[in-house]
């Protein structure tokens, strides 16, 4: 047919066993950060435009399986991370009521993490470390998100949820209240006073 070549397959007969975990061995807080890098240079990471409504993100992000994007302009330049709990929770209902527009009409931009807000530690550093470093670093940032650089830029992601996945163990962090407005909020239990 041209230049690919049907590989020769085996019929399944039989019992089969699934192969262990490609890993020779389990991921520990001991183990190193380079494990659960989401590294840009090995993968494409996972863009979104910051005009894409909010249901059409979150609906590209469940198909796809992805549970948080970063954000891009027209020129692909980086403006911030969005993840499923920002499309579907009280931020929308926040956002479509300051800025006094119905909820269909609340995009991205208007509830990602913008890039102002996150952090980021270099490459070179992360690869000298373990994960738990990473977990204490992201419990004391208060952030699910830490970002790395590198020479040429956004290098690469970490979050909470991949960790989580990776040592099989319940992660938490706890948002840390940055202005008196997030104090009170916290404090009262109004969400809606929160970003």
């Amino acid at each position: 047919m041209g230049r690919y070549n049907a590989l020769k397959t085996v019929k399944l007969e039989g019992t089969f066993q699934l192969c262990d975990h490609f890993d020779s061995e389990p991921l520990t807080m001991d183990s190193s950060a380079l494990k659960v890098v989401t590294d840009f240079t090995r993968r494409q990471p996972q863009v979104i435009a910051k005009d894409v409504d909010i249901d059409h993100a979150l609906y590209m992000m469940k198909n796809g399986h992805v549970r948080s994007k970063l954000v891009v302009d027209e020129g692909d330049n980086f403006l911030g991370v969005v993840n499923c709990r920002d499309l579907s929770g009280r931020k929308v209902l926040s956002v479509a009521q300051r800025k006094q527009i119905s909820r269909e009409d609340v995009c991205v931009e208007d509830v990602m993490v913008a890039k102002e807000a996150l952090y980021a530690v270099p490459y070179e550093i992360v690869a000298r470390s373990t994960i738990g470093d990473v977990l204490e670093t992201l419990q004391s940032l208060g952030s699910q998100h830490v970002l790395l650089i590198g020479n040429e830029g956004l290098r690469g992601m970490i979050s909470a949820g991949d960790i989580a996945r990776a040592l099989h163990i319940p992660v938490s962090i706890l948002q840390k209240p940055t202005s008196f407005k997030e104090i009170f909020g916290v404090v009262s239990g109004r969400e809606d006073l929160i970003n």
